[in-house]
């Protein structure tokens, strides 16, 4: 804690840290927790700013993981929220129930709009533009 989310880790060494995450890649297994994890930029997966916005805000902590998986199938798979709806689980028994709530597909609603507002301020950059910081 206190490291603003930074940390430094020697290169023989081998460290655990909890992240966040959202499926980018809608049908994949669910991953194991002894499946090896290769951290990537998000450049490298999506070209699509809105995704990028929704990733920063569930980095930030401003929005809840199952909702930001609700938006993140939506941005970049192109499942609609009817097909988000009927998402389920179905269990050994036969008992079936929603894979996502209702209020999680309305929170994703609402992180989408808030998305594609945020990727209309901060547009993705080509590679080889630089990046400048402005002070408002």
């Amino acid at each position: 804690g206190g490291g603003g989310g930074f940390f430094n880790l020697a290169p023989e060494k081998v460290g655990k840290i909890k992240v966040t995450t959202v499926c980018l890649e809608h049908g994949k297994k669910e991953p194991r927790p002894r499946t090896p994890i290769e951290i990537r930029p998000l450049s490298s997966w999506t070209d699509k700013a809105e995704v990028v916005e929704l990733c920063k805000m569930l980095g930030r902590g401003q929005i809840d993981q199952r909702s930001a998986q609700v938006a993140a199938w939506h941005l970049q798979d192109g499942m609609s929220w009817e097909q988000l709806a009927r998402k389920e689980i179905k269990h050994i028994n036969g008992v079936r129930e929603p894979y996502f709530s209702r209020i999680e597909i309305m929170r994703a609603m609402q992180i989408v709009q808030v998305a594609k507002i945020q990727a209309e301020k901060n547009p993705l950059k080509s590679p080889g533009e630089q990046e400048t910081a402005v002070n408002p």
